[in-house]
């Protein structure tokens, strides 16, 4: 059996479509020298110019690569694997006056889990045109799950404890990503074409760069917040 599997996959191979060319699309999401001098003034230290708890994300993909990125499994006839039955949900915790993470991208339609690990109550809610909707007063211990069907950026208040704040970023697509520490990220490689950028940040807000991606080579973004 063996033997004619190995025989076999050559040929499946050979009928599998085609991958479309790609290229990888990097970046890093940047303050302004004149923004970093401007936020030292009222925080006494001057910021790195990397931004980290941004998110990044493409206008419009091609539909075809949406499908590759919200379903990446490899087809049936060369792995078997068995599916997950209930795949764990993206976690927003709330612990006294703070949500972790503070924000948190999803794609459209993807459920989030609310949890309240504290020892004390909360009640969160969000007024959001995206997305509003009112979990009541939660006691220590439960979890609440929200699906999120429209894009757009969510803000998360406790009626309880007003100081806590969070956000949910709900992406029109896949082709997402949050920047790390240094403000570095790495977007899902894409084929040539004209693709528009977005940056979002919450105390910074949002903007939108418009790029190429060409045939050959790779494309190194720098989304740069100015004020």
């Amino acid at each position: 059996m063996r033997r004619f599997t190995a025989a076999l996959l050559p040929a499946l191979l050979l009928l599998a479509p085609p991958a479309f060319a790609a290229t990888a699309v990097t970046g890093t999401l940047r303050l302004s020298r004149a923004a970093r001098s401007a936020a030292a003034k009222h925080g006494g230290k001057t910021p790195q110019a990397g931004v980290s708890e941004g998110v990044v994300w493409l206008e419009k993909i091609p539909e075809r690569v949406e499908d590759q990125l919200a379903h990446p499994d490899p087809p049936w006839f060369l792995f078997w694997r068995q599916p997950e039955e209930n795949p764990p949900l993206p976690v927003i915790a709330q612990e006294k006056e703070t949500y972790s993470p503070r924000v948190l991208a999803v794609p459209v339609g993807s459920s989030i889990e609310f949890t309240n690990p504290d020892r004390l109550y909360h009640s969160t809610f969000s007024v959001s045109g995206a997305k509003r909707f009112d979990l009541g007063k939660t006691p220590p211990g439960r979890r609440d799950t929200v699906e999120f069907s429209r894009p757009g950026v969510i803000n998360l208040h406790c009626e309880i404890h007003p100081r806590a704040v969070g956000y949910v970023v709900v992406t029109p697509n896949h082709a997402y990503a949050s920047p790390d520490r240094s403000g570095h990220f790495r977007l899902p490689k894409m084929p040539p074409g004209r693709y528009v950028l977005h940056a979002w940040h919450p105390d910074r807000g949002d903007l939108r760069l418009p790029f190429d991606v060409p045939k050959r080579g790779s494309v190194a973004l720098t989304p740069t917040f100015k004020d």
